[in-house]
């Protein structure tokens, strides 16, 4: 599997919901910085405690890649991301009022030469996630 195909493995598990399946593509030690909401850790901890939260949170959660790409040396992997889902349950402190959001993320992953997810780090405009989620219903 190349670096590449890693990482998109990673959304099409991250879609099914599959969280065993996402952690299997991280190596030994890798870690993740989710840098919005301030989380970075152990994927094995961190990951799980994130991706478990969103998943229950929304549980219609998914994401499509609009664009992957990688560095010369391959190591490298960043992907645009837009994901997308409703809120079903109170989730990052903000109350449930069943609003759907669809917010441009993106990725970057250090990936070793196995093919392993060493280091995630995600960005996304948390103020835009946050007031798409708050609007309340007319």
């Amino acid at each position: 599997m190349s670096q590449i195909e890693t990482v998109e493995t990673f959304f099409a598990r991250y879609r099914a919901h599959d969280i065993k399946g996402m952690l299997s593509l991280f190596a030994p030690g890798a870690r993740i910085d989710y840098v919005p909401i301030m989380m970075a850790g152990p994927v094995g901890e961190t990951g799980r405690s994130i991706w478990s939260t969103l998943i229950d949170g929304f549980p219609d959660l998914s994401n499509r890649v609009t664009a992957i790409y990688s560095d010369d040396d391959q190591r490298t992997v960043i992907a645009e991301v837009t994901i997308s889902g409703t809120q079903a349950r109170d989730v990052l402190g903000i109350a449930n009022r069943g609003q759907s959001f669809s917010l441009p993320h993106v990725f970057i992953a250090r990936v070793d030469s196995q093919a392993r997810i060493e280091f995630m780090r995600a960005y996304w405009d948390n103020a835009t996630l946050y007031a798409a989620l708050s609007h309340a219903e007319s």
